[in-house]
């Protein structure tokens, strides 16, 4: 059963698949969802990686569900508004940051969740609670840093959740 396609968007310092993809790439697997993790790590600028996920997506008859954390995170919403996935689900995303075109990217998706650490040191709180209240995304909060490692087993439950919440079952 193939109930659609995620794909990931790593952040600037991790790679493709990394800890946190590698994990919530075998949640989806177990759903029934295809994963592709796009490699970034020529790209620097966010608004390449951005360009690089519209193209991926193109053409891709599945439903969509892009996942990204930090600077993927800003590129996973920053290119809903083309690519309008069926879920968003967002991990420390790196909005209202200097030097992004888009200081508040607007998700376009059917749903959105956001997960952010109380000890974030690279985004601030304060930034992703507006960015949460403005585009009445899901928000959950944990006793985290930047990274979410700690948190590992929590995410992978709540997008477990978030995954079948798609489809009615949550």
């Amino acid at each position: 059963m193939n109930r659609g396609l995620v794909i990931f968007s790593h952040g600037k310092e991790s790679g493709p698949w990394g800890t946190k993809i590698t994990a919530l790439a075998a949640v989806a697997a177990r759903r029934g969802f295809a994963a592709e993790s796009i490699d970034y790590t020529d790209l620097a600028d966010p608004e390449d990686r951005v360009l690089r996920l519209r193209e991926r997506c193109a053409g891709k008859g599945a439903p969509l569900v892009l996942v990204g954390s930090s600077m993927g995170g800003y590129v996973a919403a920053a290119a809903s508004r083309a690519v309008k996935p069926a879920g968003l689900f967002l991990m420390a995303p790196a909005v209202r940051l200097p030097g992004y075109a888009e200081q508040d990217p607007v998700p376009h998706a059917g749903k959105t969740y956001v997960v952010h650490g109380w000890h974030d040191e690279v985004i601030p709180l304060e930034n992703v609670v507006r960015f949460a209240r403005q585009n009445r995304a899901r928000l959950f909060l944990v006793d985290g840093n930047h990274g979410l490692a700690g948190r590992l087993p929590f995410i992978e439950e709540l997008f477990g959740l978030f995954l079948d919440s798609l489809y009615g079952q949550e």
